[in-house]
């Protein structure tokens, strides 16, 4: 009878449509974006009708745990059926305080609690586990159905970055001489591998997901901010 329960929740919540109408949440983790919708109506105080769009849930616990990609390949973007969990009150059927949010996958199960900016994810083949803090982002960004709006965010991104780039040496060399401009272009080297560690990417540095678009755009929203760090 529970996992007839089960498979209900989770045929329901698939069937929610990961639409920034349906967008509540979206948190990053170690660069990688995470969204969560929902599809119930106003007012509900629960809502078994959700769903958590994000990377490879169970890869991205085995590389935090080793602290290191695992292998080259893709991110894949994975669903993964979700669902509000509140305490129960003294009649022990009614819910009351709302707690976070709950999903399950065919390879990880999990919680998301909004009061710590933490996800915790299990393993479903194995023992292990891990807390996952996040940052809320209210940017949306989608992972699923709007590949060329993520295309052109992530080639707008990636101009900016450039272009900060470029005046921003130009200012180091200006007011700090030729070696501190040689010294700013191999931090951007370095820094760009790691990007590319951290996001994924093909052996030109460049991404070949929505998922990898996606975590460059934020990683490069990051690296613009450090470019006053250079000047000052």
């Amino acid at each position: 009878m529970l996992l007839s329960s089960l498979m209900l929740v989770t045929a329901v919540s698939l069937a929610v449509e990961p639409v920034q109408a349906n967008f509540i949440l979206g948190m990053d983790i170690q660069g990688q974006r995470l969204n969560l919708y929902r599809d119930c109506e106003e007012g509900s105080v629960t809502c078994d009708n959700m769903l958590l769009v994000a990377p490879n849930l169970g890869r991205l616990l085995q590389t935090k745990q080793v602290g290191k990609r695992l292998d080259n390949t893709p991110y894949a973007v994975k669903r993964y059926a979700a669902r509000t969990k509140h305490s129960v009150c003294k009649d022990g059927v009614t819910p009351c305080r709302f707690q976070g949010y709950a999903f399950e996958g065919e390879d990880v199960y999990g919680f998301i609690d909004p009061s710590n900016n933490e996800l915790y994810i299990t393993s479903n083949g194995t023992t292990d586990g891990d807390t996952l803090p996040y940052i809320e982002n209210a940017n949306y960004l989608p992972l699923t159905l709007q590949a060329g709006l993520i295309d052109t965010i992530y080639e707008t991104s990636d101009q900016e970055l450039n272009s900060g780039y470029n005046d921003t040496r130009q200012e180091v060399r200006r007011l700090y001489g030729a070696k501190m401009a040689a010294d700013l272009k191999q931090e951007q080297i370095q820094w760009i591998k790691q990007r590319s560690k951290n996001c994924g990417a093909d052996a030109s540095h460049q991404p070949r997901t929505q998922a990898e678009k996606v975590c460059f755009i934020q990683q490069n929203d990051l690296r613009e901010r450090d470019w006053f760090l250079w000047i000052d």
